[in-house]
């Protein structure tokens, strides 16, 4: 009996404690904007066409955004997610600038059956800039120019002229560029065909199929890897602790040193320079 007592006075002890943890993560959600729900749905929460735009301006929290190609010069925009939502997302017209935001962030408790999300149809030649905390970014298109910041979510993209990519625990990659600035905290960033670029990255590696102009690249404890080196210009390549390792497509003159790693590399006494610098990783350039 006097055991019975206890798992009786133990099971109240406990519903009184889940409760209370439930209600207070209930009022911190609340109190952050948040949306709490049991059982949702993805719906459609928005749909528009524009004319006349040259810039978007996308800044939300937790969206993900999708580019497609337009067949025509107008934007169109379709935005799906929960219901509960609809009113925290906005999209405004301004002087031919589109804007999209959304105010708060979404938190669902329960069965969480909806995906946030935005995609949207544009023709090549319109700027695009994006900023969110764990949202996913990509684009199938080819874009003309592009200004992506996430936090935790990935940059897809398949062609942009010229970009300033930045991440600070999610994936880059990115097919083709003539031009890109790259920067990533924690996130590995892998990348095709690229003329120019800057990019740096503190523990994630670089990985690139093709330089074919000039490059100035630095990570800390990451590796670098080029599958064909093409430069026509001076160029860089720096690792604290990891590894570089570099195939050459043209002869170029190599300016390798290192602290404690070892040095294997083909060199040709002509221009451009590559410069190659680690601390206690190899170097590979032949």
């Amino acid at each position: 009996m006097k055991k019975n007592k206890k798992w009786i006075i133990s099971g109240i002890i406990i519903l009184i404690l889940v409760i209370f943890s439930l209600t207070g993560f209930m009022i911190y959600g609340m109190i952050k904007g948040g949306t709490f729900s049991f059982l949702e749905k993805t719906v459609s929460l928005y749909e528009n066409s524009f004319s006349n735009i040259t810039e978007i301006n996308i800044d939300v929290t937790s969206y993900d955004v999708e580019l497609k190609e337009s067949s025509s010069k107008e934007i169109t925009v379709e935005i799906t997610g929960s219901e509960k939502n609809k009113d925290k997302i906005k999209v405004e017209n301004s002087s031919s600038k589109l804007n999209i935001t959304q105010e708060g962030s979404s938190i669902c408790f329960g069965l969480c059956l909806y995906q946030d999300k935005i995609t949207i149809y544009m023709p090549e030649d319109i700027t695009i800039n994006h900023d969110s905390s764990s949202g996913t970014f990509t684009s199938e298109m080819n874009l003309t120019k592009g200004n992506i910041h996430t936090t935790s979510g990935d940059i897809l993209l398949n062609n942009i002229e010229e970009g300033n990519l930045q991440s600070t625990s999610g994936n880059i990659k990115v097919a083709d560029s003539t031009s890109l600035n790259i920067q990533s905290t924690s996130g590995d960033i892998k990348l095709g065909t690229i003329a120019n670029l800057i990019g740096s990255a503190t523990s994630g590696n670089i990985i690139i199929d093709e330089i074919t102009s000039q490059l100035d690249i630095v990570t800390t404890s990451g590796d670098i890897s080029i599958n064909e080196l093409n430069i026509k210009e001076d160029s860089s390549i720096s690792a604290r602790s990891g590894n570089v390792n570099v195939k050459l497509g043209a002869e170029v003159f190599i300016d390798a040193t290192t602290r404690s790693g070892d040095i294997d590399i083909h060199n040709a006494n002509q221009n451009p320079t590559l410069k190659i610098t680690t601390t206690s990783g190899d170097i590979k350039a032949k």
